[in-house]
């Protein structure tokens, strides 16, 4: 399927250490007794206040005492007293690189300004936490940071919790740099999300799923489908991604995709671009013009304009959809199509098989991509429901969290 590829294309390039089976990659257990006890502290989170954006018709009460203390015409920033030493801070965005960058922009930021205010160095950080989950509709990874500052006996020690969030061209993030108070940071979060989720969209169809490398949540992907006012399918795919490389460092991806189908499953165009930690990876448009496909873009800032050869059929993510109903259908096993994917090749069409698997019990479907090959288990809506890629040692899983809809026309 569609976005399966193009995560695996991304995911087999992607360096990153194996990791234990929890989201906690830190073990506090050798830790003194004052941190282990810091770290299990939480507050009675009972206060609410009022959150207002008008100009996003955004209204609610919400966990915790909100102030506002800054804003522009494309963000606002809050301090959110929840009970501890320490404020949250939240933010939230109309105009953003990608949820994966974004959040840890601000990590990087909040560990800057914390050497400020304390007047010491990093002297060491490690990841300390890392998953993906979803609140209503919305996907959210949660990245926390252990950092020490100085030397000696005049060394600190620290953590930075974070929290980020999109839905409908709205990205939220919170920070609480505080040890301790996880599950009151959380559900101080959760309450901000679904207050900002109030609008609603015309979609038919939506599916998140998590991202599990080497059994450790590093992202997810997100698609969702609408009909358009001609009656084609607009779709939007958002991938965000956190992969450690080691202890102390991380890598983030962001990509981005929309595009449009014919309700039969072809393309009819389509706009992708990726984000490799904070920089631009590449930017590509596909539009059908003169008979033949032409893509237009930048791969790592050199210009690219190509014809492709192949200038028939192309699979969009919702003819994903389609071509497992058709082959489900059929007395054939297999069937092979044509997509484009700028993550593996922006210059060629590159050929698909699609085939069922009666005889495996966890797994009903496979895709092939030559030296990619996925197997995956749909249930009779075709819904994708979980796959497994296994690449030397790597094994990557994708797993659903949410759905809305069918992928089907209304």
């Amino acid at each position: 399927m569609h976005y399966s590829c193009k995560m695996l294309i991304i995911l087999v390039a992607t360096t990153f250490a194996n990791t234990s089976n929890a989201k906690d990659l830190v073990n506090i257990n050798d830790f003194p007794s004052w941190f282990k006890e810091s770290m299990a502290r939480e507050a009675s989170l009972t206060e609410t206040s009022k959150l207002k954006i008008e100009s996003l018709v955004i209204e609610g009460e919400v966990l915790g005492s909100y102030k506002l203390g800054e804003k522009g015409d494309d963000f606002w920033y809050y301090t959110v007293d929840i009970g501890s030493a320490y404020p949250v801070e939240c933010y939230v965005f109309t105009s953003y690189d990608g949820a994966a960058t974004s959040l840890n922009a601000i990590v990087e930021a909040a560990l800057s300004n914390t050497q400020e205010l304390n007047k010491k160095s990093l002297s060491s950080r490690f990841t300390y936490g890392l998953d993906t989950g979803v609140i209503n509709s919305s996907p959210y990874i949660t990245f926390d940071v252990l950092y020490n500052l100085g030397e000696g006996n005049e060394k600190v020690a620290g953590v930075i919790k974070s929290l980020v969030s999109e839905n409908n061209g709205i990205l939220r993030m919170c920070l609480h740099n505080e040890i301790g108070y996880r599950d009151t940071f959380l559900k101080t979060f959760e309450s901000f999300v679904t207050t900002m989720d109030q609008r609603s969209n015309d979609s038919f169809f939506e599916a998140t799923y998590k991202l599990i490398v080497n059994n450790l949540p590093m992202g997810y992907v997100q698609e969702i489908y609408a009909v358009d006012v001609d009656g084609d399918i607009a779709i939007e795919n958002r991938t965000a991604l956190i992969a450690p490389v080691d202890a102390n460092t991380v890598s983030t991806n962001d990509v981005v995709r929309s595009a449009w189908s014919s309700p039969d499953g072809s393309l009819i165009n389509a706009n992708e671009y990726s984000l490799q930690n904070g920089n631009v990876n590449f930017q590509f448009s596909i539009q059908y013009i003169d008979d033949s496909w032409q893509v237009e873009g930048t791969l790592q800032g050199k210009e690219i304009k190509k014809t492709l050869e192949y200038n028939e059929w192309l699979l969009s993510a919702y003819g994903s959809y389609v071509s497992l109903e058709n082959l489900k259908a059929s007395e054939d096993t297999s069937t092979e199509l044509y997509m484009w994917s700028p993550a593996a090749d922006p210059s060629n069409a590159i050929p698909v098989k699609l085939s069922q698997l009666p005889e495996n019990k966890n797994a009903n479907f496979e895709i092939d991509m030559g030296p990619i090959v996925m197997q995956f288990l749909a249930d009779q809506d075709n819904i994708f429901r979980k796959g497994t890629l296994q690449q030397g040692p790597m094994t990557m899983q994708m797993s659903l969290i949410h759905a809305k809809g069918k992928p089907k026309l209304p």
